[in-house]
């Protein structure tokens, strides 16, 4: 066993380098290539990859939120969750890519299904953590709460469940399952839950 301290130290890193890269896909022109006259019209065509960006932004803040929860109610980690933490840093380091796929081949189906599949495995990489902390409190002290438990369960399976419906509606139309993903961090922030030994409630 080994204490959590560092770890987290280490995936607040990944994260924050992750959520920086997203900004790299966002083009900015070359003021030779382009006249005054000519910007209008290019920053109409940047408001998709902007949204892109935004969305994404938003959805690795609120994988960094669910990871931070999670690791307030760690006491020990092992190798296996180590492992299992390394995957969830290679799902959330790879969305730099899917954001710029779909943004780039905003009509193009395959590219949100590879965005849409990117944030269900960060969410099942998030469950999956929780999961093996969590289950016969392996890694968890015995003073946490059952409710919260399953609290942070369910928040965790609101991603994969998201992801899965925004898949299903992207023969529809595509721009109602971008907005889907919108509702992870709706469903994060508008519930909470009780902390371990007292009457207040966290994020």
């Amino acid at each position: 066993m080994y204490k959590p301290e560092r770890l987290m130290a280490f995936c607040d890193g990944v994260i924050a380098i992750a959520i920086t890269l997203l900004v790299l896909g966002l083009e900015v022109p070359s003021v030779h290539d382009m006249t005054d006259q000519q910007l209008l019209s290019f920053l109409r065509e940047s408001l998709h990859p902007l949204w892109g960006y935004v969305v994404s932004f938003i959805l690795v803040g609120t994988y960094w939120l669910q990871h931070y929860v999670i690791f307030h109610y760690i006491d020990r980690v092992d190798r296996t969750f180590v492992a299992l933490n390394g995957l969830f840093l290679l799902c959330v380091s790879f969305v730099p890519f899917p954001t710029g796929l779909q943004s780039s081949f905003r009509h193009d189906e395959l590219a949100m299904v590879i965005y849409a599949a990117t944030q269900a495995a960060c969410g099942l990489s998030l469950m999956g953590i929780w999961w093996y902390a969590a289950h016969g409190r392996r890694l968890i002290g015995a003073e946490v709460p059952e409710p919260v438990v399953k609290s942070i369960l369910r928040r965790t399976a609101v991603t994969p469940v998201v992801s899965l419906l925004a898949w299903a509606v992207l023969p529809v139309s595509a721009d109602l399952s971008r907005l889907m993903f919108l509702a992870i961090p709706i469903a994060q922030f508008s519930h909470r839950e009780l902390e371990p030994g007292s009457g207040e409630e966290s994020v």
